[in-house]
């Protein structure tokens, strides 16, 4: 029994080690990007090209500015095209916030008006981008002349969107929606981030190389934030029955965040237009850049 209770102090000994010393690593990798990004004071981070009337992107969560590739150089012809990471994700400055909807709205905010972005607005978004554009746009309707919504998540509230997280993926669900779990997870991450960038992209050869590897650029108090303040207290029905007829539905067949049905069902109800694709909710910009391309020609 000695023997016994020594080995379950050694092995808790060595587990609160290891713990402290992820810690302790993701906590210094944590300041180094955080200093990196200083230079950005409260504005987000932004990529942009083209001249004219400006066409804002929003990616969805843990992704980045890397999300939309070179897909859409061909507006630019036309049009400013300003790509942008959300708050505490990406480039993006990480401050220690609760990220609430103000929090990300804020921010995207004082990015636009300084870019300049200000009338004739468009917005492309993706997945949780999509809640971000629909409140933004509510908010400021004189400036926003369209909204493009890829993968829209359409959920009442909270007790539906966890259940849908968890149909599409409980491995994933798990590890996001789980406290403990999801910050262990993300704290892990943040230690070794370093490494994960170079090793994760070989993992998912199907997806490009930047976006895998900036799918780690974030930190703890975004993530979990933006999920239980934004993506599962925001229902995103609210705002688009305030600009309904300024949107178009990009969805896909195979979208299994929000089954196409229910798409339907809500564009008609706030006269939005709809445009059916097959692919599922990954790989929008990969699978319909053409598509999409095409919605945001036609609705000029």
């Amino acid at each position: 029994m000695a023997t016994l209770k020594r080995k379950l102090a050694v092995t808790a000994l060595a587990l609160a080690a290891t713990a402290g010393g992820i810690e302790l690593l993701a906590s210094a990798n944590l300041r180094r990007e955080q200093a990196a990004r200083a230079y950005l004071g409260d504005k987000l981070y932004v990529r942009s090209r083209g001249e004219g009337a400006p066409i804002v992107f929003l990616a969805g969560l843990q992704a980045s500015t890397e999300f939309w590739q070179d897909r859409f150089d061909a507006l630019d012809r036309d049009h400013r095209l300003i790509f942008v990471d959300a708050h505490g994700f990406g480039h993006s400055p990480w401050p220690d916030l609760r990220y609430t909807l103000e929090d990300h709205l804020g921010a995207l905010r004082r990015t636009l008006v300084a870019q300049g972005a200000t009338s004739h607005v468009t917005i492309v978004a993706h997945s949780l981008g999509t809640i971000f554009a629909a409140n933004y746009a509510a908010r400021y309707p004189g400036e926003i002349d369209r909204v493009v919504l890829l993968g829209t998540p359409v959920f009442s509230g909270e007790k539906e969107a966890r259940k849908r997280l968890w149909q599409v993926s409980p491995l994933a669900a798990m590890f996001s929606l789980h406290w403990l779990l999801a910050r262990e997870t993300c704290m892990t991450m943040g230690a070794f981030r370093p490494l994960l960038r170079r090793v994760l992209p070989s993992l998912e050869p199907d997806l490009p190389r930047g976006v895998v590897s900036d799918a780690v650029l974030h930190c703890w108090p975004a993530i979990d934030g933006t999920l239980r303040n934004v993506l599962l207290a925001k229902p995103i029905a609210v705002p688009l029955r305030r600009i309904g007829p300024k949107v178009t539905f990009i969805h896909g067949s195979a979208d299994a965040v929000t089954p196409l049905p229910q798409i339907r069902r809500l564009a008609g109800e706030i006269g939005a237009r709809l445009l059916v694709t097959a692919n599922d909710h990954r790989r929008y910009v990969l699978d319909s850049h053409e598509e999409i391309l095409g919605a945001l020609e036609t609705t000029e």
